[in-house]
């Protein structure tokens, strides 16, 4: 989406890194000529039309506008070069340092918590958000990418993601918006029931998982709200790339069948 605008540099900076190398970095940027610099500080995914935020920002002829939903501050702000240069770090960090608020009622939902993860997940695949999963669409709310591994006993209800290279082995039930990271390797019999799996994770056989989220050896069960690590006990465990082999069989899907969008038209911020 920020590409979308036109945008010829983007950079990714982490966290950790010191607020004043951040700093230093977007005045740098306006003292090469960059007229304006678009802040997006991550944490929370919201599908903000960033063209209107520009026009807003551009009439208004605002030095700084910042984006607001009915809980507060999104952490995405656009700035004038000349704002940047003159304010320096008042200017980027303070929120009410020579603003605008910009208000924002569409989507967000703020990434604080498993539980907000697990929101987003169902919203994707009750369509409910901007977000379409990739992969081919087999039926009606059921995403499996061509590179899955699905034995054919496996039981699916919609709505339901797999992803690239993920096996999901016989006998397994999916069930109740549950998702299925890429490469992650589901063994016999185990059923999913409202419960996500992050990417490179072995899930033990014959096991029923309820409204949690799995990350590698760690199990976060959102009910209950607790988290364990079931590696020792065998049950879960990281995996790397997994291979196919003869306990799973490739989906069959039209290679002509259209693929969804991968929520480009949804911004995160």
């Amino acid at each position: 989406m920020v590409q979308g605008l036109g945008v010829g540099l983007v950079s990714v900076v982490d966290r950790a890194e010191q607020q004043s190398n951040r700093v230093h970095t977007m005045i740098e940027w306006a003292r090469e000529g960059v007229e304006r610099i678009l802040l997006i500080v991550l944490g929370s995914y919201a599908e903000i039309d960033l063209c209107d935020l520009v026009r807003f920002h551009y009439e208004g002829q605002h030095q700084v506008t910042r984006v607001f939903d009915q809980e507060g501050p999104l952490g995405i702000s656009l700035l004038d070069r000349g704002c940047v240069l003159g304010h320096r770090e008042r200017a980027i960090h303070e929120p009410h340092s020579h603003s605008s608020r910009y208000d924002f009622l569409g989507y967000v939902i703020r990434l604080s918590s498993t539980v907000s993860y697990r929101q987003l997940v169902e919203d994707a695949l009750q369509g409910r958000c901007g977000i379409r999963p990739t992969g081919i669409q087999t039926r009606e709310r059921v995403w499996i990418d061509q590179t899955a591994f699905v034995d054919p006993s496996v039981q699916i209800e919609a709505p339901c993601y797999i992803g690239p290279r993920a096996r999901v082995r016989a006998s397994v039930r999916i069930r109740g918006c549950s998702s299925i990271e890429r490469d992650c390797d589901i063994d016999l019999g185990t059923t999913l029931d409202h419960t996500s799996i992050l990417p490179n994770t072995y899930v033990a056989p014959g096991l029923y998982v309820r409204e949690s989220v799995v990350d590698g050896t760690k199990l976060e069960n959102l009910a209950r709200g607790v988290e364990l690590d079931l590696g020792t006990a065998g049950l879960l465990a990281r995996i790397g790339n997994p291979q196919p082999t003869a306990s799973g069989r490739p989906v069959q899907v039209s290679p002509d069948q259209e693929l969804p969008l991968s929520g480009a038209e949804a911004q995160q911020s």
